[in-house]
């Protein structure tokens, strides 16, 4: 990949501006959220942070019940057909994908050993396919069985049927927020990374393989997807420090696990892995993505994808770097950083406050496995199959649309509906690139103007589209609240009158009883004298 050519003057190396991107970003985030809850523990009221701290102990606790369950789930296959009833789809799926795992790291060993560049391509991405689906099917069986696997099946009831219409502007839905836009442009990285390089194979096409255009792609991409992309000359800063932090995690949570089963009368506090939640949710794409950019960049290394497309996408050509040692720990890392990210951050399953953004885990689970799937298509499968690709694209994010409109995964529906849209977006930027990848000859007539005013316009249209749609939904719901509103006014009017009217015949029965008896008693009373 090019520096800047000398004596083309001072501007900056594109790839120390995405390191420093890279790092910078991670900082503000870590630093920014301990100065949130720093802040926020000091302006509250004592009485007030004592019941907040009461109430994270135990949903905390509830988390770390969450985890416990998943692990166990995940570990405990059946062997026997008898043992598997009633959920033989789900058990026979997990040992086909076990065996495709254990096949998968076979062929990558032999294929690193031999030096055959296909075969360790097509067993990388193999591995990691598989890995992926046998945990979303173990997922899934958890799912079917939480309410017999966790001691709360009342909590999952009221999960299941929250729902609220509007949300707070707090610091924590703003936050909320910034994390959907920063997934939003991380999985609309990958079309667009695709339709970049189809633009630059189509320029290397017309100009026989002039220009610069590549670094300009990449750079783009990299500022995009939020250092989600691994630079040449600082792969290796990137890449251990990414695997350091992984092995911290796993082994500060070895550390916990066995200090509590040491010492199960004197657990360790727990309440501050609360403040993780959102740096795990926040840093889960690009930290995954990271490693699955990194695998694919080394699975390619000696085949024609890495001599044929564009290399300033290709990040990990050092001449320092081994091929086998790196692919081998990048393997290792995704492994143990993808079953860690996923099963903590589909564990917290809180009852939500009103107006606060929050989700249900099953719907944090489905679309964070379908947006790695995206990131495996996008940048495991081979160059020579990118209309495939294409079309696989599509149908995950079309999935990704259906799951979101039928499921709603967040408890505001505002965030729900502009969620839909900003994955209908994406799914028309994948549609656009699946009819343009192997269009060489459209794409160098059209440019990229014509291709992005495309985009452009599709995008308006569709948010026009959600906005009448919205208007219509917003009319319709306050006719129907005017109209129970009206109903209620109604009932309450008619017990009024009923009540009033009952009472008036008590009233009259009580008077009329009342005449019967002053006469009697005077008859009486002259009787006797």
């Amino acid at each position: 990949m090019s520096a800047s050519a000398p004596g083309s003057g001072h501007s900056a190396d594109p790839n120390l501006v995405l390191t420093l991107v890279y790092f910078l970003t991670i900082a503000a985030i870590v630093v920014g959220t301990a100065v949130y809850f720093v802040v926020m523990a000091r302006i509250t009221d004592p009485e007030v942070r004592l019941m907040e701290l009461i109430t994270t102990q135990r949903e905390v606790q509830h988390l770390i019940d969450n985890l416990s369950s998943q692990f166990s789930n995940f570990l405990r296959l059946p062997l026997r057909w008898r043992a598997m009833k009633p959920y033989y789809t789900h058990h026979t799926l997990s040992w086909i994908f076990i065996l495709a795992l254990a096949a998968s790291v076979i062929v990558l060993v032999v294929g690193l050993a031999l030096s055959l560049a296909e075969v360790a391509r097509i067993s990388t991405l193999t591995y990691v396919v598989s890995l992926n689906a046998l945990f979303m099917v173990r997922q899934h069986l958890y799912y079917v069985r939480r309410t017999y696997l966790t001691y709360d099946a009342e909590h999952y009831l009221v999960l299941d049927t929250t729902n609220f219409y509007y949300f707070d502007w707090s610091v924590f839905n703003v936050v909320q927020i910034g994390i959907l836009v920063i997934e939003f442009l991380q999985l609309l990285s990958f079309p667009i990374r695709d339709l970049l390089d189809a633009f630059h194979i189509a320029k290397n096409k017309e100009l026989e393989g002039g220009g610069d255009g590549s670094d300009t792609a990449s750079f783009i991409i990299g500022i995009i997807t939020m250092f989600a992309n691994l630079s040449s000359k600082f792969y290796l800063i990137q890449f251990w420090f990414l695997v350091s932090a992984i092995a911290c995690v796993a082994l500060v949570m070895a550390a916990i696990h066995t200090y509590n089963a040491w010492r199960p009368h004197r657990p360790l506090s727990l309440y501050w892995v609360k403040y993780l939640l959102p740096l795990a949710n926040l840093l889960y794409l690009p930290m995954l993505v990271m490693l699955i950019g990194s695998a694919a960049c080394l699975s390619k290394i000696g085949t024609e994808d890495y001599k044929d497309s564009s290399s300033g996408l290709l990040r990990c050509d050092d001449p320092s770097v081994l091929k086998p040692l790196y692919l081998a720990l990048t393997v290792v890392a995704y492994t143990v950083g993808y079953v860690i990210l996923t099963t903590f951050v589909t564990s917290f399953d809180r009852i939500p406050i009103r107006g606060e953004i929050h989700y249900k885990s099953q719907g944090v689970a489905f679309l964070k496995n379908m947006s790695m799937l995206l990131s495996i298509v996008f940048l495991l499968v081979a160059n020579s199959y990118r209309h495939i690709r294409s079309i696989l694209s599509l149908v995950i994010v079309g999935a990704m649309v259906c799951f979101n409109i039928s499921t709603q995964p967040c408890f505001v529906e505002q965030i729900n509906y502009w969620r839909t849209y900003g994955l209908c977006c994406i799914l028309w930027v994948a549609l656009i690139v699946t009819m343009l990848t192997n269009e060489t000859s459209t794409l160098s007539n059209t440019g990229i103007g014509g291709v992005a005013s495309a985009l452009a316009v599709g995008a308006a249209i569709l948010l026009v589209l959600f906005v009448v749609i919205r208007c219509i939904y917003r009319a319709s719901r306050k006719k129907e609240a005017g109209e129970e509103r009206d109903a209620l006014v109604n009932d309450d009017s008619t017990d009024i009158q009923l009540t009033q009217t009952g009472g008036l015949s008590m009233a009259q029965s009580s008077a009329q009883g009342m005449h019967n008896i002053v006469p009697a008693s005077s008859n009486t009373i002259a009787a006797s004298k």
